[in-house]
């Protein structure tokens, strides 16, 4: 989905002036380093002559400044996001706790913000299964509002997970997602609903399994082109009678042609948890992607939800 271009204007101003903070205080710690690390290159490549002297201290300089310039502007770029979504949750009235952010003044107790910051400040539970991913894992930039009168979370989520190599070396892979995190009164739980890959096989993010949950099935259901797009797994013992009635025909249809939620690629139910996950970290050039979260989350209160066979 591309980003409005006013948008994307805005992400960069706020970018390249963060940018330019952090390059000050960069490039002025890199040059005191050089001016130490510099002579002792000199010092080491004098046996071979002066221009490898000259030459090795060239390629140091462009080298260390390079990557100092590359890590201030990764740097800036996470503090314009923040900057930008913390905008956003204060235009809607929404609690925000961010990364590298300056403490804000807490909302007065009387203000109905009072709870949705107090919810923004404390931590993500490792709820449903792929908030238990990885080896390490962390959320950002976390935005709590109240949708439809139901409290929510909406952040960055990043597991990391470690693989070694034959000599025992150490990768590390990141994976990152947009998350949505309620609690609610669910139809049928547990339950995963999983946007299939283009060759059919499940999202690599998911999981093959409900951890702690037992055994699962994948529920057919009647829609074939809903079928071909996502997989919907609930436990074995669960009703089917529930799931036909939560996931009817014209669910199925809204789903599959993308009307419904059109990017979500995961959506996990545990307890009294719902999770909504859209693969990819959000930038400050794609706050869209934060108010189409808010209409997915809106979607599954209306749609998962206990209350909604009462409602019809």
């Amino acid at each position: 989905m591309s980003a409005p271009t006013g948008n994307d204007d805005h992400y960069r101003a706020r970018r390249w002036a963060a940018a330019r903070r952090k390059m000050r205080s960069t490039i002025a710690w890199t040059v005191i380093g050089l001016i130490f690390f510099v002579p002792l290159c000199a010092y080491a490549a004098s046996p071979n002559g002066t221009a490898w002297a000259i030459g090795g201290g060239v390629l140091a300089v462009v080298l260390v400044l390079g990557f100092a310039v590359l890590f201030a502007w990764r740097a800036a770029g996470r503090n314009a996001t923040s900057e930008l979504v913390r905008d956003w949750a204060a235009a809607r009235g929404a609690g925000y706790w961010g990364r590298d952010m300056p403490a804000q003044p807490s909302p007065d107790p009387t203000e109905a913000l009072f709870d949705l910051q107090q919810l923004a400040d404390s931590g993500v539970p490792e709820a449903t299964p792929l908030l238990r991913m990885g080896n390490r894992r962390y959320v950002t930039d976390v935005v709590a509002l109240s949708i439809d009168g139901v409290a929510a979370r909406i952040a960055n989520h990043c597991y990391e997970e470690d693989t070694y190599g034959s000599k025992g070396e150490r990768h590390t892979t990141y994976t990152y997602d947009l998350i949505a995190l309620l609690e609610y009164p669910l139809r049928v739980t547990p339950m995963r609903v999983v946007r299939r890959s283009a060759v059919g096989r499940l999202r690599r993010g998911a999981g093959d399994a409900m951890r702690g949950i037992g055994a699962m099935r994948v529920e057919d259901l009647e829609n074939d082109l809903f079928r071909e797009r996502y997989a919907v797994e609930v436990a074995d013992d669960a009703d089917p009678v529930d799931v036909f009635a939560v996931f009817d025909p014209s669910v199925q249809e809204r789903l599959a042609d993308g009307r419904a939620i059109p990017d979500i690629d995961l959506i996990e139910a545990e307890g009294p948890w719902l999770l909504l996950a859209w693969s990819g970290e959000l930038d400050g050039d794609e706050l869209e992607r934060l108010d189409v979260m808010t209409e997915a989350v809106r979607w599954g209160i209306a749609t998962l939800g206990s209350s909604r066979a009462a409602g019809r």
